[in-house]
């Protein structure tokens, strides 16, 4: 009876490694905005992100453009798209930018963890809905760029439309319960985990044996976290727009997501470390 409950606690302490690992990366990098806002921060002066948003910002100038003035001859036109390609570059250049991505960030971010805790009316759920990070203070920038630049009607042109979808608002709500779990118990998992191997350890009777094959599962449960991690980044992609390059899906995902895989190898290495140890012990004691 002793060996069983060692077992029981031993196994269910292992499969909670995974998980708690899981719900502090999610409680500490996830839910404080500040901490999520700095996590993001660097992808200002990513490429793929920048490329999308400068796409993005031409195309939407270019169609306020013509909105304005209907009767400027295609020639003219041509003439004026990289004027403002010129401009729009410039304005992402600026200090403006990275500003603006950190505003909108932390307004995304409200609406983001308001669909993950159940606040759906934060955004309209439906096909095709999205969370966005929408850069509308970038818009004095962009102004002042196209002014210098000599673009028509520059001054009138309407706030940017310029938006980077960061998440399906229907996938985000599938993940509701899984996300408010690791909230609301995400700094105790650790502990729990932590205090079901220890009881478990104090009752085996082999306890180098037994703290072997507690490694040996926790390492296949953050294998199987990892193959999680894994397979959302491809659900992610899927789900965005196709207006959206790959490229800045994936850096966005794998920068949100950087903790988390630190955090996976840190754990990992520390359950390779009790492997070997307990089990040259093990091996030493027979």
């Amino acid at each position: 009876m002793r060996s069983l409950l060692a077992g029981v606690l031993l196994l269910v302490g292992a499969l909670l490694v995974p998980v708690a690992t899981a719900g502090w990366w999610a409680r500490e990098t996830i839910v404080p905005a500040q901490a999520y806002v700095d996590t993001v921060a660097p992808l200002a002066e990513d490429p793929a992100i920048t490329t999308a948003v400068e796409t993005q910002v031409v195309d939407r100038t270019m169609a306020a453009v013509r909105n304005r003035a209907p009767q400027l001859p295609a020639s003219l036109r041509s003439r004026v798209r990289p004027l403002v390609r010129v401009a729009v570059a410039r304005a992402v250049a600026t200090p403006a930018f990275a500003q603006a991505w950190r505003q909108a960030n932390r307004t995304a971010h409200r609406q983001l963890v308001a669909v993950l805790a159940g606040r759906s009316s934060a955004v309209t759920s439906g096909p095709g809905s999205t969370v966005e990070i929408r850069l509308r203070p970038l818009t004095g920038a962009l102004r002042h760029e196209l002014g210098r630049a000599g673009v028509p009607f520059a001054s009138q042109l309407p706030t940017s439309g310029a938006t980077i979808p960061i998440g399906s608002a229907q996938n985000l709500e599938r993940a509701q319960g899984a996300y408010q779990l690791l909230v609301r118990w995400g700094r105790w998992l650790p502990v729990l985990a932590l205090v079901l191997i220890v009881l478990g350890l104090l009752l085996a009777r082999r306890r180098a044996s037994a703290l072997a094959w507690t490694a040996v599962v926790a390492l296949l449960g953050l294998g199987g976290l990892a193959l999680v991690l894994f397979v959302g980044r491809g659900e992610y992609l899927h789900a965005l727009p196709s207006t959206i390059p790959s490229s800045a899906g994936k850096a966005f995902f794998d920068t949100v997501t950087s903790g988390l895989r630190h955090d996976i190898e840190i754990v990992a290495i520390g359950s390779a470390v009790v492997l070997i140890v307990s089990a040259a012990v093990a091996v030493v004691r027979r």
